[in-house]
């Protein structure tokens, strides 16, 4: 197996201290030295590493040197007070994006780089890369992009880069929306595409759940996942940006397939189409109270949701809302498309109150109506 995938082989014996020789040992050293360094700062690794195998600081310096050897890791300094960090190989080249072609920049720029990698990892990867350089040609209006590909023995990031129009402005246009924010809110739900003859709306939605870091930069915000927390975060930097850039992480040790993204965000009644998402509400610009009052809120919310047969959702952060927001959702909306499984999850007790209330009113038009 690849150091990248395992982050330390196994195939060698190796003296690790006075008279032992094993390779397990050598191999849990290494491993241990790798996980406690960080890409971007120096660390003292060998003296907790002595102190956790119970060996001397010289043994500690020979796992040390292969690694060094192997170009895992970077020293700085002489003797004792010789510290390391993790090793990062970064490459990026720019194309021009007229004739631009995914696969070929695939094979050409990305697999020579990547191939070593497990065959899970791999294909989450070509599945990212190849769907946002296609992004770039078909959507950013741009000349130019700059693809990156950076490599440790704890991460692959994976970025694209262009400079047009940008991805949240190009919604909001296409949708007429009032803000660049409504527009990412509709980006994360999924299905979304301003050129649906030719896309499906499903890449960014499956790239951001397949790698374990996603971040979107576009104009003066920025959209992060997290896919162990499934947690988003929105932030805002005042120094616009022109264009978009993405960023792709995952660690070279992860087992899930991008199979297993595919089938969870469908609904097993629709024959694994893509037929389910998960709707963060905090991601809607509500100003400061985190609260949601209105039927026009609640449009917003669940518009283009008739597209999906499941729908999360995500109350996480909201503190309250009012009586027409939950009736338009849990009654109005469910009474207009019963096809549409809509379920809450993470809401507080005032929000749950709000919503049952308002299902409670749709039972009750139910047996009225028999």
């Amino acid at each position: 197996m690849n150091e990248y995938n395992a982050h330390v082989t196994a195939n060698e014996s190796v003296t690790v201290g006075p008279g032992i020789v094993g390779r397990e040992r050598a191999k849990d050293i290494r491993q241990f030295i790798i996980d406690g360094l960080v890409d971007d700062a120096f660390r003292d690794v060998s003296r907790e590493a002595a102190r956790h195998f119970g060996v001397p600081r010289q043994a500690i310096h020979k796992q040390l040197k292969r690694l060094e050897a192997k170009g895992l890791i970077e020293g700085h300094g002489k003797t004792k007070a010789r510290v390391h960090r993790l090793a990062v190989e970064k490459s990026h080249q720019r194309f021009d994006v007229a004739g631009l072609d995914e696969d070929r920049v695939w094979r050409e720029f990305a697999l020579p780089r990547l191939r070593d990698l497990s065959d899970n990892v791999l294909a989450i990867c070509r599945y990212g890369f190849t769907e946002m350089v296609n992004n770039v040609t078909d959507h950013s209006e741009s000349e130019t992009t700059v693809l990156v590909i950076e490599r440790s023995p704890k991460h692959v990031e994976i970025a694209v880069h262009d400079y047009g129009v940008g991805i949240f402005k190009k919604i909001q246009d296409a949708m007429k929306l009032p803000s660049m924010q409504e527009a990412l809110f509709e980006l994360t739900k999924g299905k979304f595409t301003t050129d649906p003859t030719r896309h499906t709306g499903e890449g960014v939605f499956y790239t951001s759940r397949a790698f374990d870091k996603f971040r979107l930069l576009s104009g003066d915000l920025f959209l992060t996942h997290d896919r162990e927390q499934d947690d988003w975060l929105l932030g805002s930097d005042d120094r616009s940006k022109g264009g978009t850039s993405v960023f792709l992480r995952i660690d070279p040790a992860s087992t899930h397939t991008i199979e297993e993204v595919f089938e969870y965000y469908a609904a097993a009644r629709d024959d694994y189409a893509f037929s389910k998402t998960n709707v963060v509400l905090r991601l809607l610009d509500t100003g400061d109270d985190a609260s949601f009052v209105s039927r026009s809120q609640a449009k917003r919310v669940l518009a283009r949701l008739p597209r999906f047969k499941e729908v999360l959702l995500d109350f996480e952060g909201v503190k309250s809302i009012a009586p027409a927001f939950a009736d338009e959702i849990f009654r109005i909306f469910a009474t207009e498309h019963p096809e549409v499984h809509m379920t809450p999850v993470r809401a507080v007790p005032d929000v749950l109150r709000m919503i049952d209330r308002a299902k409670g009113a749709l039972q009750e038009s139910h047996e009225s109506s028999r």
